[in-house]
């Protein structure tokens, strides 16, 4: 009897625990997964190195076709028989472009997709530069750059969300930093494949108005790190964060399945994965696609941006937009000059400053006339400055990454700026030419680092539901300074140079000072 009871004992335990074990099993199948919670599941792996490797491709492809404009005008001169105004104007182009298009492929990629308008907007764009490869006419050229920003900007204003999609928050501010490495090496590529092709002289004559010559081939190279990120991004998937809020729940398990498979080896399954938790604020439908009228769908946008001209977020937001602006104009509109600036400082063998050497230079052109051959050609000094521009970047990059956490925004940005204003005064009497290649690379460089720091701030300075347009319409903002101070440039620069680094300086401290202002 007893051996009786003991057998019935265990046969009621052993049932026990295998409905529990099914109860447990269902209840697995059942829970659903915050989308972080499945990342910190599978851990860092290949697909999060790729990614990061595509988009800083992605962000490369934006600075050579818009800051690589500034070795394109110095060597297209002569052909296009440019004077400084249209110069500025050449540069500005692509600017003008992403400016005026940013907002758009923001709200899209918002509503429709990360992937689809990185890759459709890269290769168009990618089409629309090889088309101006051959345009033989200055403003036809200028036309076709303006629509190659157009498309670019889909991965100007996307590829940061793309990419911080695919990563836990802690990982998130030092990927971006890595991301914005390569805007560094970007800003050294230009001028090293430059250095590389403008060595070659010869030239195709096509018609009796347009000659092809090696300058043109740049622009092939400068949109080949777009066209490798295009081409890899139609092997990754949507970023599952934006499926997710767009409730497309089986789509999302589909594409996370996917980064395990790549970074574990093995299925998400294996993980009791089954079932992911959707935004609990799902997006709505994309108004661009469902409105019948224009006017209707620019209401609707408006109404959604409106509250970011409001209290509590317009002070902190205007004044971010504002220093955003100045910080683009100081680094990216003088930074389009650089080249062309070195190239006269590079050109005379006097121990000048800056202004003096520009101001010999114009003497010189007025002294011989217009009867003498148009020089195009850059110097070897020139390649190597600008190169060295683009280290400092890649430098400036990683000690940011070191400091900023310790020292905070506020203080890496004030500290930047207020170096970088010390660095245009002291540009007003330096002649030794080692030392002004690394004052004037500080002066630009500082405020460009701001930049990736201020977007970061812009998005703990405003709720969620509007971080992605007040970022975009910040970035916006701030390119609006670089075709600003690109013309200034081209306007000021021969006829009044101290007056114009002046003016960049002030301008510098000014954000400075207004930074002081923003609780970041």
């Amino acid at each position: 009897m007893a051996t009786k009871d003991i057998l019935e004992t265990i046969s009621v335990n052993i049932d026990r625990k295998l409905q529990n074990k099914i109860s447990e099993n269902s209840k697995d199948n059942e829970k659903r997964y915050e989308y972080e919670e499945i990342l910190n599941l599978i851990g860092f792996g290949s697909t999060q190195w790729i990614v990061l490797f595509t988009c800083g491709l992605l962000l490369m492809m934006v600075i050579n076709e818009t800051m690589g404009m500034s070795i394109l005008t110095i060597a297209s001169q002569c052909d296009f028989e440019t004077n400084s105004v249209q110069k500025a104007i050449l540069s500005a182009a692509c600017f003008i472009g992403i400016l005026l298009s940013s907002y758009f492929w923001g709200y899209l990629s918002d509503t429709v997709g990360r992937r689809l308008i990185l890759i459709y907007a890269s290769l168009t764009g990618n089409v629309f530069s090889i088309v101006s490869m051959f345009i033989p006419s200055f403003w036809a050229f200028v036309a076709t750059r303006f629509l190659v920003g157009i498309f670019i900007a889909g991965a100007s204003s996307t590829t940061y969300a793309y990419l911080g999609e695919f990563f836990i928050a802690r990982h998130r501010p030092v990927v971006i930093n890595y991301a914005s490495m390569f805007v560094g090496i970007s800003m050294a590529y230009v001028p090293a494949v430059a250095w590389l092709v403008l060595s070659m002289d010869w030239t195709l004559h096509i018609t009796d108005d347009f000659d092809f010559r090696p300058w043109r081939i740049l622009i092939l190279f400068n949109l080949l790190p777009g066209f490798i990120a295009s081409l890899v991004l139609t092997q990754l998937p949507e970023s599952p964060k934006m499926l997710l809020a767009l409730s497309k729940e089986e789509e999302a398990l589909n594409a996370i399945n996917w980064i395990c498979r790549r970074n574990t080896g093995r299925p998400l399954s294996d993980l009791k994965v089954f079932h992911l938790k959707t935004e609990s604020q799902p997006i709505q439908e994309n108004v661009l696609i469902i409105s019948k009228s224009a006017l209707t769908a620019f209401k609707k946008m408006w109404r959604e941006t409106k509250p970011l001209f409001k209290r509590p977020h317009v002070l902190n937001f205007i004044i971010s937009c504002v220093v955003m602006c100045g910080v683009f104009l100081s680094s990216t509109g003088m930074g389009l000059w650089y080249p062309e600036i070195q190239n006269r400082v590079g050109g005379t063998n006097e121990e000048l400053t800056v202004c003096k050497v520009i101001d010999a230079s114009i003497e010189k052109k007025s002294r011989i006339g217009n009867e003498t051959l148009c020089d195009d050609t850059i110097n070897t000094k020139s390649y190597i400055d600008s190169i060295t521009y683009g280290l400092t970047y890649v430098a400036g990059y990683i000690i940011l990454g070191i400091i900023i956490n310790p020292i905070g925004r506020k203080g890496v940005m004030i500290g930047a700026l207020c170096l970088s204003g010390l660095c245009g005064i002291a540009l007003n009497w330096l002649v030794q030419p080692i030392s002004i290649v690394v004052v004037f690379c500080l002066f630009l460089m500082l405020p460009g680092l701001c930049i990736s720091v201020l977007s970061g701030a812009v998005v703990d300075l405003v709720p969620t539901h509007l971080r992605g347009k007040a970022v975009c319409i910040c970035l916006m903002l701030g390119r609006s300074g670089s075709v600003i101070g690109s013309n200034i440039i081209g306007a000021l620069l021969e006829s009044y140079c101290d007056l114009t680094f002046s003016l960049f300086t002030g301008c510098v401290l000014l954000c400075a000072a207004l930074t002081l202002v923003l609780p970041i």
